[in-house]
């Protein structure tokens, strides 16, 4: 849920890192209208996994409600229209947009997930910086049989490669590049252990500044690689307040 999320809502491809335009920082990719009240995005993503032929989802960013708590304003997102059952957690602090978890409640379970520390994703980075982290995440499923939980530790690295120019069903824009990894490890399970490298491009102009265009995501797992490849088609809504 939160993956694609996030490949949704964070655009894509073309110039020379030594261009005017590669050398702007990231500032201009992040959309602080899309975490105030009320704002409303949706959105058809098309995704193709190792070439196959393409399907369509739609995602929805819906900011429910706010909450101040020590002075930090923490923002609730649902992922589903109309939907209070789902709330993905973020907030703003010292100039980076924090991931702290979800919770989804269902008929007869309630999943959650909480991020230590929470995920980081800084807002105006210079072309060619890194930031990285390690993350102990806890997904757990409480059901009327009782609650089962995993942990998994996920060392990220995420690199802000600069500007470019990329052509999508969305028209033809300047983007920022952002490269990540992560390797995850989950407790208990050796075998589990899988690594993702991604390419991101978000949308740095234009009349849906902020919004991932594209991404290009190759996980390996036991010896084998899955390339997942997805890109917004169509944005039918959006609605910044």
């Amino acid at each position: 849920m939160t993956g694609l999320l996030s490949a949704a809502l964070l655009a894509a491809c073309g110039g020379g890192s030594d261009s005017p335009e590669a050398a702007k920082d990231s500032s201009d990719c992040f959309n602080a209208g899309f975490y105030r009240q009320d704002t409303q995005i949706y959105t058809s993503q098309s995704s193709r996994l190792n070439g196959a032929p393409a399907s369509t989802n739609l995602v929805y960013h819906w900011v429910t409600s706010q909450a101040v708590e020590n002075g930090i304003n923490h923002i609730y997102i649902s992922p589903a229209p109309d939907n209070g059952r789902a709330s993905l957690h973020y907030s703003i602090e010292g100039g980076a947009l924090l991931y702290h978890g979800y919770n989804a409640f269902n008929i007869g379970a309630t999943s959650r997930q909480s991020l230590a520390p929470p995920r980081q994703s800084l807002m105006a980075m210079a072309p060619g910086q890194t930031t990285s982290q390690t993350i102990v995440q806890t997904d757990s499923l409480s059901t009327s049989a009782g609650e089962t939980k995993t942990v998994t530790t996920l060392a990220e690295t995420r690199t802000y490669e600069g500007r470019e120019t990329i052509t999508t069903a969305l028209g033809t824009v300047e983007a920022c590049r952002f490269l990540s990894t992560v390797a995850a490890s989950q407790e208990g399970k050796p075998d589990e252990t899988r690594e993702t490298q991604a390419t991101t491009w978000v949308a740095s102009a234009g009349p849906y500044r902020g919004l991932t265009l594209k991404e290009s995501a190759s996980t390996r797992k036991a010896g084998k690689t899955d390339t997942l490849v997805t890109e917004t088609s169509q944005v039918n809504r959006f609605d910044i307040k």
